[in-house]
């Protein structure tokens, strides 16, 4: 009987493969552009142009190894939008600006947070709204 051995570069390139997004990914990476856009309308006071999610969501996807289309990113992107502004005024408060400035010093999300727990939250809602037939 023969064996025959994957190589270690036939293993390197199998994990450098980015999968598509699983459901949870989708949340994760729409919590992140809609924490994103947070973060730049408390630093900027106006809301980040589509190349910021375009730029945010290669950044996750890349560090998560995950694949996403355009289109895909495109919809989030706008999805993320519409959360984002319905969050806006909890920026009022210090302990809710205190979070976005720990999101915007970390390279990943704090789940734990306040901030990003309603965001989540919000994201999950929304995008099981969308897959409900209407």
């Amino acid at each position: 009987m023969i064996r025959i051995r994957r190589s270690s570069f036939v293993k390197a390139a199998m994990n450098d493969v980015s999968r598509t997004l699983s459901a949870r990914d989708r949340v994760e990476l729409l919590c992140w552009l809609t924490c994103g856009s947070l973060g730049a309308y408390y630093l900027n006071g106006d809301w980040p142009a589509p190349s910021f999610h375009v730029q945010a969501a290669h950044k996750w996807l890349d560090r998560h190894q995950r694949y996403a289309d355009w289109l895909t990113v495109a919809k989030l992107a706008a999805i993320a939008r519409d959360i984002a502004t319905q969050h806006c005024a909890m920026l009022e408060a210090d302990w809710a600006r205190e979070a976005v400035e720990e999101i915007l010093d970390s390279e990943d999300l704090n789940y734990q947070s306040d901030v990003v727990r309603q965001v989540f939250d919000d994201c999950r809602r929304a995008l099981a709204e969308k897959r409900t037939p209407e």
